[in-house]
C-alpha cells in the first residue's frame, strides 16, 4: 500500500489524469471483447464466400450419387440418408456466419438455399484453433466450415472445406501498432486533451480562492469573491466571503473593545494624577507617579497599535527626506544614525510611515549600538533596512518577536524596558501599506530590521 501511496500524484491533474487514462484503459479492455466478436465475423466473411461460391456447382446436382464434377481442393463431400445433427451453439458470431452462408448460396444458386451450419473454425497450417493470433495474422489462418444441405433424391449433402482467410496481407506487427497506435494512445492523448481543458476551468476558481485565501492575511478588508462558475465553486466563495465578514466583525469588536477600555482606564489614572498632587513628597509618591507614566504609556502603545492597522490617506512620500529627518531627530553624538543608498519616493501615510521608523530606530538605539540605515530601490518595491551592532536576538524569538506583547530583551539586556509592541505596530504599518517587515541576525553581529513597501502603494 505504502508504494501505491508513492505512485499517486500530489496534483489535481495528475490524479484526474491517471483516474481517466485507467479508466479508459478498462473500458477500452473489456470492450475488446465486442471488437474480437465482430473481427472474428469479418475474418470469416470472404472463406464463407468463396465456399459458397466453391460449393454451389456441387449442390445443383440433383442426385446425391451421380457423377459430380471435381471436387476443389481441401474439400470433402459426403452422404446422408438423415438430416445431421446441429450442434447446439448460442453464439452470435456463428448466428452472423450461418445468415452469411444462406445469402451468399442464394446468390450463386439464384434461389434459396436450406443450409445447415456443422462447424466453423479458424485454424492454423497443423489444423490448431486459432483466436488472439488469427486475428493480426500472427501465424497463417484457415477458416475450416462444414454445412450440410438437402438434395432433390431425399439425401443430405455435407461439405466440408478450407479457405484462407480473407485479410490484409500486411505484416502481423503492422497491424498490432496500428491497431495500438489509434485504438490506445489516440484516446490517451485525448484524455490527457480533455484533462487539461477541464483542469484549467475547474482550478481557475480554486486557484482564485487559494489566491484569496493567503492574501485575507495580509488584507482583511479585501474585495470579496465574485459569486460565479459552478454551483459548488459558488457555494465555496459564498462560504469564504461569510466567513471574511465573520473575521472583520470579530477584529473590529476586538479592537474596539481594547480602544474603548484603554480610553475608560484614563479616566482613574487621571483622578490618581490629581490625587496623588495632594501627598507630601517622598519615595512613594515618586514611585506611584512612575506606575501611573507606566500605564498610560502602555495604553497609549495600545492604542498606536490598533490605529497602525488604518489607512488615512495615501500620497507620494519622499522617502530619503522622511528617513533622514527622522535619523537627525534621533541622532546623537554617541550615535550619528548614518543613512546608506536612496529609495525615492513611495505611496504611503506619511505620519503611519513615520511612526513605523521611529519604533524601528528607539529598538535600535535602545537595545544595540552603531546603528545605521540602507535604503535600496528595486522595481517593484522599496526596501528600509537598520542594522545594528547589539547582541542580536535567540533564534528561536525570530519568528515571534513581531507578535503583540512579544519580548526579546531577555536576549539582549536585562535591563531595557518596553511592552512587546513596537516591532508589532511597524511590521501591522508595513502590512497596511501591502508591504512586510523581517528580523535577521546578521552574520558579523547584530540586528537587521527590514521593511520593503510596494511602489504601487496599499494591495488590497
Amino acid at each position: 500500500m505504502r508504494w501505491l501511496r508513492r505512485l499517486w500524484p500530489g496534483t489535481l491533474f495528475g490524479q484526474l489524469l491517471l483516474i481517466m487514462v485507467s479508466g479508459t484503459l478498462l473500458v477500452q479492455l473489456v470492450s475488446s471483447s465486442i471488437w474480437f466478436d465482430v473481427r472474428f465475423a469479418q475474418v470469416l466473411e470472404a472463406p464463407v464466400r468463396l465456399m459458397a461460391a466453391r460449393s454451389a456447382p456441387l449442390i445443383a446436382q440433383a442426385q446425391c450419387h451421380a457423377e459430380r464434377a471435381a471436387v476443389p481442393r481441401g474439400y470433402h463431400l459426403r452422404c446422408a440418408e438423415n438430416a445431421p445433427q446441429v450442434p447446439v451453439d448460442e453464439r452470435r458470431g456463428r448466428r452472423r456466419i450461418e445468415l452469411l452462408l444462406h445469402q451468399a448460396l442464394r446468390v450463386e444458386l439464384g434461389h434459396s438455399q436450406n443450409a445447415r451450419l456443422l462447424k466453423v473454425q479458424l485454424t492454423d497450417e497443423l489444423g490448431q484453433p486459432l483466436v488472439w493470433r488469427s486475428l493480426f495474422g500472427l501465424r497463417t489462418a484457415q477458416a475450416h466450415i462444414q454445412f450440410a444441405v438437402p438434395l432433390a433424391d431425399g439425401h443430405w449433402l455435407t461439405i466440408d472445406g478450407q479457405e484462407m482467410q480473407g485479410w490484409s496481407g500486411e505484416s502481423a506487427w503492422v497491424l498490432i501498432s496500428d491497431y495500438v497506435l489509434r485504438v490506445y494512445a489516440l484516446r490517451i492523448v485525448a484524455v490527457l486533451l480533455v484533462c487539461l481543458v477541464a483542469v484549467r476551468l475547474c482550478l481557475r476558481p480554486l486557484r482564485r480562492l487559494a489566491e484569496a485565501a493567503r492574501g485575507l492575511g495580509d488584507n482583511l478588508e479585501q474585495a470579496p469573491l465574485p459569486l460565479d462558475g459552478p454551483q459548488e465553486v459558488r457555494q465555496a466563495a459564498h462560504a469564504f466571503n461569510a466567513m471574511q465578514q465573520r473575521l472583520i466583525a470579530m477584529v473590529n469588536d476586538k479592537a474596539y473593545f481594547l480602544a474603548a477600555v484603554s480610553h475608560d482606564l484614563r479616566t482613574p489614572l487621571t483622578r490618581m494624577r490629581l490625587r496623588l498632587e495632594r501627598l507630601p513628597e517622598g519615595e512613594d509618591k515618586q514611585r506611584l507617579r512612575r506606575n501611573i507614566a507606566q500605564m498610560d504609556d502602555m495604553i497609549q502603545q495600545v492604542l498606536d497599535y490598533l490605529r497602525a492597522g488604518e489607512q488615512q490617506h495615501l500620497h507620494s512620500v519622499d522617502l530619503d527626506r522622511l528617513v533622514a529627518r527622522q535619523c537627525a531627530e534621533l541622532a546623537s553624538d554617541d550615535e550619528p544614525l548614518a543613512v546608506h543608498g536612496t529609495a525615492g519616493s513611495v505611496q504611503a501615510d506619511t505620519l503611519l510611515l513615520q511612526r513605523c521608523l521611529q519604533n524601528l530606530l528607539g529598538n535600535a538605539l535602545r537595545y544595540a549600538h552603531g546603528v545605521s540605515v540602507q535604503l535600496e530601490r528595486s522595481a517593484s518595491a522599496v526596501h528600509i533596512h537598520v542594522d545594528d551592532h547589539g547582541p542580536g536576538i535567540a533564534p528561536e524569538l525570530l519568528a515571534t518577536i513581531t507578535d503583540p506583547f512579544v519580548r526579546g530583551e531577555a536576549s539582549r539586556s536585562q535591563a531595557s524596558g518596553g511592552y512587546g509592541l513596537g516591532l508589532s505596530i511597524a511590521q501591522r504599518i508595513a502590512s497596511s501599506h501591502g508591504g512586510g517587515l523581517q528580523v535577521s541576525n546578521r552574520a558579523e553581529g547584530g540586528l537587521r530590521v527590514s521593511v520593503w513597501l510596494p511602489l504601487g502603494g496599499a494591495q488590497g
